[in-house]
């Protein structure tokens, strides 16, 4: 394996980014409901839209997972205490459908994936 560093986007299993869209739907619904009840522009309304943008870019684009050497990293939005397995350690990495499950320590997690990065991550594992 090459020294370089590869990063893949990913979302959390199913449940997880139900509950986590549905309240970032939540907020756009929020203000569409507030402008309909007004019925004129207000500059908030532009600040609810900026937030809801704000928001779907920090989830799509901070979910990511790196491989770097010996380290595969799931980096999440908030939470600075990423999921860090050291390639030794990892018991098992096997696709499933829309994502991928990975076992560490008896712990099992699973992501959804697109299948080229699934397929280019499972590869490089």
């Amino acid at each position: 394996m090459n020294n370089t560093k590869h990063t893949f986007r990913y979302q959390p299993n199913l449940v997880s980014s139900m509950i986590v869209w549905s309240w970032t739907l939540l907020i756009l619904f929020l203000g569409i409901v507030v402008w309909l009840e007004i019925l004129k522009f207000e500059w908030w309304f532009l600040l609810i839209g900026f937030v809801f943008i704000a928001l779907c870019v920090a989830q799509i684009g901070l979910r990511r997972v790196s491989i770097d050497r010996n380290l595969i990293i799931f980096s999440t939005v908030l939470n600075r205490s990423w999921l860090v397995i050291p390639r030794d350690q990892l018991e098992s990495m096997e696709p499933v459908r829309g994502g991928i499950k990975v076992q560490i320590d008896g712990n099992s997690y699973q992501f959804l994936m697109l299948k080229k990065a699934r397929q280019a991550l499972l590869e490089l594992v």
